[in-house]
């Protein structure tokens, strides 16, 4: 019970990042030429609001994974801010109650002419819980991803390469009333993320992408209590509907 505020907060949170992304920007002329990009790195102007609503998928590896377990896609949305012409606060929340994470951060952006980088850092709390079949057992835990992004704009399509370093900050699992836990930074791999966001009809603008995750086992894997601490690639691919 000394947990449920906990709880509480997390899902509070989550919903309010969940109610941010469908927010709708001002409608005019304007702001509709700058739509299409969430992930892209080219700068947006002070109080422009970007967001996206899709879903994703990770592929949990089989050595990692030693039972099977169902694994199943996550709600995936998106949020840029522009705080001046050149910094923003983004995050991203990817929501399925078993397996969760909202990270929040804050970048700088820069363009010159179709090219476009941003350098940023995102912290990212991440929860889940199985409370079924008489078992009950509940996680969370938290990770610091820096991020370099890159990006190009070609005709009618934004292509968007990042690379991002994966730190572990802490880490703590309950069993009921027992529990295990350690505040312990480490660096457990990288991740490669491939993206484009593209107009398909007028107004409309789509993002998809897959996002190649080469380390020990993190968030992701917390459910298959595996006792391989091995490193390995995790495949994530997704899509998403630009707000």
């Amino acid at each position: 019970m000394k947990k449920l505020p906990a709880i509480l907060i997390s899902f509070s949170t989550s919903a309010l990042f969940m109610v941010l992304s469908f927010l709708p920007n001002a409608i005019s002329a304007q702001q509709d030429s700058l739509k299409g990009f969430v992930l892209f790195p080219k700068p947006i102007n002070a109080g422009e609001f970007h967001s996206s609503i899709g879903l994703s998928l990770t592929i949990v590896p089989r050595l990692v994974v030693e039972e099977g377990i169902l694994q199943l896609p996550m709600l995936d949305a998106r949020a840029r801010l522009g705080i001046t012409d050149e910094f923003y606060l983004s995050g991203r929340a990817n929501i399925v109650y078993v397996t969760n994470q909202i990270s929040i951060g804050a970048g700088w952006s820069y363009s010159y002419k179709n090219f476009s980088l941003s350098v940023s850092d995102h912290f990212g709390y991440w929860f889940g819980f199985a409370d079924f079949q008489g078992f009950d057992a509940k996680s969370m835990g938290l990770a610091n991803y820096p991020t370099i992004t890159l990006g190009v704009a070609l005709k009618g399509l934004n292509v968007t390469l990042s690379g991002e370093a994966l730190i572990t900050l802490s880490q703590h699992t309950y069993f009921g009333a027992a529990s295990v836990g350690r505040f312990s930074p480490e660096y457990v791999g990288y991740a490669v993320t491939l993206a484009v966001e593209e107009e398909l009809w007028e107004k409309n603008y789509f993002l998809f992408g897959a996002r190649f995750q080469y380390s020990l086992p993190m968030y992701q894997s917390w459910l298959a209590f595996s006792t391989s601490y091995r490193w390995a690639l995790f495949p994530e691919f997704f899509i998403g509907y630009e707000l």
